[in-house]
């Protein structure tokens, strides 16, 4: 596991964050994966996987299944959530899962700080958001 991932687990602990990670300490793994999951007013319960490697980490979250017909309005709130929330990219693939992520640079010296706060700001936006997005979600 990398340096990065287990000075974020320690600060993530050491604020009372509840989290899961799917890769063992000891592991040698490309990306080792942290979940944490929230709720919010607006917000179902959603987790977020934060993916990590040496370098920085990847945070998504799945936010649910485009309703039919749906398409094209869910194209036109993508782009415009990815404009008004530009430190997060918002996008369905072609089976119509809608995604939100964000990559940040995590050190080990930063990781706790950088970590918190980058998860932090997705799940605060996500709460914010959702009820826009509900309109395009089955």
């Amino acid at each position: 596991m990398y340096d990065n991932s287990v000075a974020l687990m320690q600060e993530m602990r050491s604020a009372g964050i509840e989290y899961r990670s799917d890769t063992p300490l000891e592991d040698d793994n490309l990306i080792d994966t942290i979940r944490v999951g929230w709720q919010g007013s607006n917000l179902p319960r959603t987790v977020v996987l934060i993916r990590v490697n040496d370098r920085g980490a990847h945070l998504e979250a799945g936010l649910g299944t485009l309703a039919p017909g749906a398409r094209a309005a869910a194209l036109e709130l993508m782009n415009a959530l990815n404009a008004d929330y530009r430190w997060l990219k918002f996008s369905f693939d072609e089976g119509g899962v809608v995604m939100c992520s964000s990559d940040i640079f995590l050190v080990p010296e930063v990781a706790g700080l950088f970590g918190m706060a980058a998860l932090g700001r997705m799940f605060d936006t996500l709460n914010e958001v959702y009820p826009r997005l509900r309109e395009v979600l089955a």
